[in-house]
């Protein structure tokens, strides 16, 4: 009723006065588009500028702007003599509360009239007020994955959460994000390194629609790993060190947690805390007191923390030390000839490299120094070439000095005269367990003092005896020549070409510079036959002798030989004439043929199978072995040549 009334009389006044209201106002952005829905988008903090139009009015209108019943603007910025009414309204920077809100431009000409009001929703992009990782600063294991949260408010349109970790974006990580209109959260799954320890991780809220419109939370994260070892020399040292001097190894540790254990190690064994021995471990030192060669080899260290246990890699401890005698070469025995060459080796180990090598020889008159003797030196060996005459030298010295020092202890080389070798023992003979043939083992007597060689005869007992040719040994009767000879290192020989149902004798001696071994081991009345049993090794039945049991065969395969003679007559009395072929026809064996035996002058001694040891021998060594006994020289070349080799065995000492 009022409102009719106040109508009624605004007609009345208007009618009287002459009174008209402007246009509906209108509303323009600051590059002059009119705006008909919504005002914006404008940026907290930023300048806000609309204009507000009318048209027509009398009088003149006012035109104010309103917010929240509150005026922001009532200047009206063009004259009164205008048709057009205009009020630009500026605001420096549009707080957060404008957000969602409704402006206003209310325009009259006439109070009583009422105003023509315009509204117009605001867009304002909101920037993050808050930012927070919410995650407990805790220490951060490297053998697992590990999860951060991060919290942010107060963007609008919601902010995205980036994480950094050095300022370089999380690779490799699992994200599980939560958004509502002004609330935003971040969790990252992620696995560390020990590399991370100390690096600054930053959670970022931005809004992408606002530009700078970010906020960040950062903190130094701590990140526990197993220890990260490595074995140095402390107080400067370098390795190698000299014998004698004290050494302190540091066990340099990187590590979080810090390491609650510590343990050493030299060449992969514990190294226990052994004062009497000078080895002092301490927690990430080890003192080693007084060292010694011994206390050369490979350091490690380990550490132990919460994340587990680490161990370092090896550092060579090298120990400088004056020379000594290598292991093996420390007392020697030479055996000498009068007015020979006698060439002895000097074997030292040292660090550095020796330096100089001197000998000395004792006497019954004291210790003199060697001279007019020829020494060559290479490396940590000397080797002296002289010949003993008359004089009653008892032993030989070997010294040798390094940059560290002088021998303390020399490589003593005793001499003894020379002496013929010992005669082989304990022969035996049995099929051979591999490759087929005959196999004559013995055991080695002393050498004499010298480098001795075996040698195995073979009669044929069967052959008519040849009065032309002299007997090799006095005691083998009247068949001792020889078919075969072998010569080799060890006692060892396989023989393959012994023909079957033929009567054999074997001869095994020893023999080196001086001579050869008396009286020789005989194997006498051996006797291969022919066996009915095919698999028999190299199809030969044959006995097993020991010679410390008699030289008497024993046969092994009676029983065999017995049903193949039965065998043989039934076959006979049925096919004579296969019978008689195949008498006369030898074994298929696996033998090798017989060559003929060649004159005397051309015997030859087979060296097949011998080790480089054997073949360094020199040429004086093989003269001398069969020159200094002219008869032995006459008895060897008497035989035929040589046509078994030795086979190879593994070596055997000498000295049983």
């Amino acid at each position: 009723m009022s409102r009719r009334l106040h109508q009624f009389a605004y007609q009345e006044l208007s009618s009287q006065f002459n009174f008209m209201q402007p246009s509906v106002p209108r509303i323009f952005d600051a590059e002059g588009k009119e705006i008909l829905t919504e005002a914006g988008p404008f940026l907290e903090g930023q300048e806000l500028f609309l204009s507000c139009q009318v048209t027509g009015g009398k009088p003149a209108p006012s035109l104010i702007w309103w917010y929240n019943g509150t005026i922001l603007d009532s200047v009206v910025d063009t004259g009164r003599d205008y048709f057009t009414t205009v009020n630009q309204m500026l605001i420096t920077k549009v707080p957060r509360s404008l957000k969602g809100g409704k402006l206003e431009c209310r325009a009259t000409s006439y109070e009583m009239a009422g105003d023509i009001i315009r509204e117009v929703p605001v867009i304002v992009y909101l920037k993050p007020n808050k930012v927070k990782i919410v995650s407990p600063n805790e220490l951060l294991s490297c053998s697992k994955a590990q999860t951060v949260r991060c919290e942010t408010s107060g963007s609008y349109p919601p902010a995205k959460i980036i994480w950094t970790l050095q300022a370089k974006p999380m690779r490799n990580a699992v994200l599980t994000e939560e958004e509502t209109e002004l609330f935003s959260s971040s969790i990252i799954s992620m696995r560390l390194e020990a590399e991370d320890d100390g690096k600054e991780l930053v959670c970022r809220a931005d809004n992408p629609r606002f530009p700078k419109g970010y906020l960040e939370d950062k903190r130094r994260i701590h990140v526990a790993y197993p220890p990260k070892v490595a074995v140095r020399l402390d107080l400067g040292a370098t390795s190698p060190v000299k014998e004698g001097s004290i050494v302190v190894l540091r066990c340099d540790c990187k590590a979080r947690p810090s390491p609650h254990t510590f343990s050493w190690y030299q060449d992969g064994h514990l190294v226990p805390y052994n004062e009497t021995a000078g080895l002092l471990p301490a927690d990430d030192t080890l003192t080693i007191k007084s060292i010694r060669r011994r206390s050369e080899g490979e350091y490690s260290c380990s550490a132990t923390n919460s994340e587990g246990e680490t161990y370092s890699a090896p550092f060579n401890l090298i120990v400088q030390y004056a020379p000594r005698c290598k292991i093996g070469y420390e007392v020697n025995k030479i055996a000498s000839v009068t007015y020979e060459n006698m060439i002895v080796q000097c074997h030292v180990e040292a660090i550095p490299e020796v330096i100089r090598f001197h000998w000395t020889y004792n006497t019954s008159k004291g210790v003199l120094p060697m001279q007019g003797a020829k020494m060559q030196n290479t490396g940590d060996v000397s080797t002296l070439h002289f010949t003993p005459g008359t004089n009653d030298i008892e032993s030989l010295s070997c010294w040798a000095t390094n940059s560290v020092g002088r021998q303390e202890t020399p490589c003593l080389f005793h001499i003894i005269p020379a002496d013929k070798p010992e005669s082989p023992r304990n022969c035996l003979m049995r099929n051979a367990s591999h490759g087929g043939g005959l196999e004559v083992s013995c055991l080695a007597g002393k050498d004499g003092g010298l480098q001795q060689s075996f040698v195995l005869e073979v009669e044929d007992l069967t052959l008519p005896l040849d009065p032309s040719v002299v007997a090799t040994l006095s005691d083998q009767g009247d068949h001792s020549t020889p078919v075969y000879r072998v010569l080799g290192e060890t006692p060892v020989f396989r023989l393959h070409s012994l023909e079957a149902n033929r009567e054999y004798q074997f001869v095994v001696y020893a023999v080196n510079a001086k001579g050869r071994s008396s009286p020789p081991v005989v194997l006498p009345n051996i006797r291969l036959e022919v066996p009915t049993d095919p698999k028999q090794e190299n199809g030969l039945s044959i006995g097993v002798y020991d010679t410390d049991k008699g030289n008497h065969p024993i046969t092994l395969t009676l029983l065999l030989v017995i049903l193949a003679a039965i065998v043989m007559v039934l076959i006979i009395g049925i096919v004579a004439i296969a019978s008689v072929l195949a008498c006369r026809r030898q074994p298929q064996v696996a033998l090798r043929a017989r060559r003929s035996s060649k004159p005397p002058e051309e015997l030859e001694l087979s060296e097949a199978g011998f080790n480089e040891g054997f073949h360094r021998r020199s040429a004086q060594y093989r003269a001398s072995l069969y020159a200094s006994e002219s008869d032995f020289e006459r008895s060897i070349n008497s035989g035929p040549d040589l046509i078994l080799a030795p086979v190879n065995f593994p070596r055997q000492s000498t000295d049983y």
